[in-house]
């Protein structure tokens, strides 16, 4: 089924402000919008995923009226190379956004490899994709991306990101390093922030013990006990459910009542997330980057 989206649907989506779209709009005749049978202006996944290729290139240091004498071909091949400009991490993180929609797996890699060129890998993963992966997530939220979507990028992302997790080396053991286990709660399958926390970690030099998806946390004590481990990471990003969270809390503070025991904490389940419940052994973070800074104190 096609999405409708409004004119600020597609300035949150893109990034570039509704007056400047409707400016556009009017002198380069970009796009052209549809209207319901009450006269309302509205935008379909084909304006979407143009407006999404312009700021691409916009943003990467293109004039406006350059890019609205490209035909699809050209606009479509401009933003493959848009790793030639000057540009910022927004036009590398909607060109990703349009290999999502578009199941272009070419482009992705051309995108991604081109970020690894010019950034290196730590400001690929940090600065880009780490907000990628975010936006990901609040646009599935949102309904603004299909199931479909968000599993193809998904599977793409855990590809690179395994690749770089194996090829990172370890350095020397010393008296600094910690270990940790990484998991996501039961019924919690999105695990692209996790999996990054999983390379940070590493490159930091510590132990990773990672368990990955939908792990009841009656296995955490399983695991606790075998590997004498008592740090553990995890994101909550669908499960477990708002109302759900303070059972999962009295159950860590049942579980892991030794004060050597810390859950470190973040995700989207925590954004309206307010109690005085929260056990000794918790600390929760805004967001991933906040999380990191946690791990270099």
């Amino acid at each position: 089924m096609e999405s409708k989206y409004s004119i600020k649907d597609l300035e949150k989506l893109s990034g570039i402000k509704a007056h400047t779209l409707r400016a556009w709009e009017q002198r380069y005749q970009l796009i052209e919008p549809k209207r319901t049978d009450t006269n309302i202006r509205y935008y379909i996944d084909e304006h979407l995923k143009k407006i999404l290729n312009i700021a691409v290139l916009v943003k990467s240091g293109m004039r406006i009226s350059k890019v609205a004498e490209l035909g699809p071909e050209e606009l479509r091949a401009a933003v493959i190379d848009a790793g030639r400009y000057q540009g910022n991490y927004e036009s590398q993180i909607n060109a990703f956004k349009i290999a999502m929609l578009e199941y272009d797996e070419y482009l992705f890699d051309s995108i991604f490899n081109k970020c690894l060129i010019q950034f290196g890998t730590e400001e690929t993963l940090s600065r880009i994709m780490g907000k990628f992966i975010q936006e990901v997530g609040l646009l599935w939220q949102a309904g603004a991306i299909s199931v479909s979507n968000e599993h193809f990028i998904s599977n793409l992302v855990k590809q690179k990101l395994f690749a770089i997790i194996d090829q990172t080396i370890i350095p020397q053991k010393s008296e600094k390093r910690k270990s940790y286990v990484l998991y996501l709660p039961a019924d919690e399958l999105h695990e692209l922030g996790l999996l990054y926390l999983y390379y940070y970690l590493k490159k930091l030099g510590n132990r990773v013990i990672y368990l990955g998806q939908s792990v009841p946390i009656e296995y955490l004590k399983e695991v606790a006990e075998k590997t004498k481990v008592d740090q553990f990471i995890s994101i909550f990003t669908t499960n477990p459910h708002f109302e759900e969270i303070d059972v999962y809390f009295q159950k860590i503070g049942e579980m892991f009542n030794k004060d050597n025991y810390r859950f470190f904490l973040t995700g989207m389940q925590f954004r309206n997330y307010e109690t005085q419940d929260v056990p000794a052994q918790v600390e929760i973070s805004p967001d991933i980057e906040s999380l990191k800074k946690t791990f270099i104190r």
